[in-house]
């Protein structure tokens, strides 16, 4: 069906005159009874009734009349919407996040993204490394920021940003006055572990290894699972730890934990950004990262996954 028809048929029955509808639309008036004529052969039934100068509508007319200003106002939101589309973002981000990221960086700068940008729906997906990577993978998830790119030919991973690891220390522990230690220094202090298999503790361990310090060395007090925890245990003087600094912004400046930066090589890791090979990433997800690299400034620029 021709959407010029219903404008013409639409246009006749709101002025109620074949000829104001031509003079309205810029055309001729026999084009404008033609359209009409069209319109009711396709469907089958008399739409208008002509006495003189009078037009009337059919009951046949009335529902095409209804049907007519709703496909014709589709039509313009449709190139609303698509006219928008250089210039508004709008849709769904759903990111997923391994738990590093998704605990220190994600939500803040989720939060900083959807005010700028307010059409915008946004969710977080936390999870490990390996469940991000699959459900990119199986399209569950467009995007992912995780803490370590691994060797996948269907996924392309790219620098997002580096963290930086500190040795963190109550205010009254003997380190607590010097600004850094030596990564050795730290086998002879009581150390609070992150668990196995945390990207933190496999940075330190192999920080130390790379500095003659073996992991039977170590004086490990305790082994937490969650940074809360292991930040709990440091502030009651049960051991010191090593943490990424972003997960203790609060607590130094607020002064109940003292950072030291570490010195060595290798103490930092990395995240990155993770998504399908080969698929375009939609507008949206484009722009998120685009205000990612914007905002953290500290984008792994030059490193390599």
């Amino acid at each position: 069906m021709d959407l010029r028809h219903l404008v013409t048929f639409r246009t006749v029955v709101d002025k109620r005159s074949f000829s104001q509808a031509a003079e309205e639309l810029e055309i001729s008036q026999p084009a404008v009874s033609f359209q009409i004529r069209s319109l009711e052969e396709r469907l089958g039934h008399r739409l208008l009734d002509r006495t003189g100068r009078r037009v009337s509508v059919t009951e046949a007319g009335e529902i095409v009349y209804r049907y007519a200003k709703r496909m014709i106002g589709l039509e313009a939101e449709l190139e609303r919407e698509v006219g928008e589309v250089g210039s508004r973002i709008a849709g769904r981000l759903v990111l997923g996040s391994s738990t590093g990221p998704g605990e220190l960086v994600l939500p803040r700068l989720l939060g900083a993204f959807s005010r700028a940008h307010p059409d915008v729906r946004v969710s977080l997906v936390v999870s490990d490394t390996q469940t991000v990577c699959e459900r990119v993978l199986d399209d569950e998830l467009e995007i992912g920021v995780v803490g370590a790119a691994r060797a996948h030919r269907g996924l392309e991973f790219e620098p997002f940003m580096r963290d930086e690891l500190v040795a963190i220390a109550p205010p009254g522990h003997r380190l607590a006055g010097r600004e850094a230690v030596a990564i050795e220094e730290l086998a002879a202090e009581p150390m609070i572990m992150q668990q196995e298999g945390s990207g933190v503790r496999a940075v330190l361990e192999a920080a130390l290894r790379a500095g003659g310090v073996r992991d039977r060395d170590l004086n490990v007090a305790m082994e937490l699972g969650l940074q809360q925890s292991v930040k709990a245990a440091v502030l009651d003087g049960l051991g010191i730890t090593v943490i990424s600094r972003l997960a203790v912004e609060r607590e130094v400046a607020e002064g109940s934990l003292v950072a030291l930066r570490l010195e060595g090589e290798g103490l930092e890791r990395h995240f990155f950004a993770v998504r399908a090979a080969g698929r375009t990433p939609k507008r949206v997800t484009q722009a998120f990262m685009e205000f990612a690299r914007s905002e953290l400034g500290a984008l792994a620029a030059g490193v390599e996954p």
